[in-house]
């Protein structure tokens, strides 16, 4: 399974800068199995840096699976979040735009 840096850089690819326009925000990723990073969105760029930021805008917490199922389209974010999957913290409209920074065609 790939560790949480990999994660990020294989989706990297798919940033969607039109929706990050207007966007400042810092999302927390907690995931036990995994490690913390989180990914600062500002001037329509995304930046990924490793551990656990002092400010975030908002928070997910979930498993390494989960994320990947999230990323790559397996699972709807919003489902993850009502089955319990995925907790937020924070500002969730910021923790909710994940799904359109790094749109996926569902699989």
């Amino acid at each position: 399974m790939p560790n949480l840096r990999e994660v990020f850089l294989q989706a990297r690819d798919r940033f969607n800068r039109e929706a990050a326009t207007g966007l400042e925000a810092c999302i927390q990723f907690s995931i036990p199995d995994a490690g913390d990073c989180y990914l600062v969105v500002v001037d329509s760029k995304c930046y990924l840096h490793d551990g656990v930021s002092d400010k975030p805008t908002a928070t997910l917490i979930m498993d390494l699976q989960t994320l990947l199922d999230v990323l790559n389209g397996k699972v709807n974010g919003m489902q993850a979040f009502m089955f319990g999957r995925i907790k937020a913290l924070g500002d969730l409209s910021h923790a909710t735009k994940v799904s359109e920074l790094f749109p996926v065609t569902p699989k």
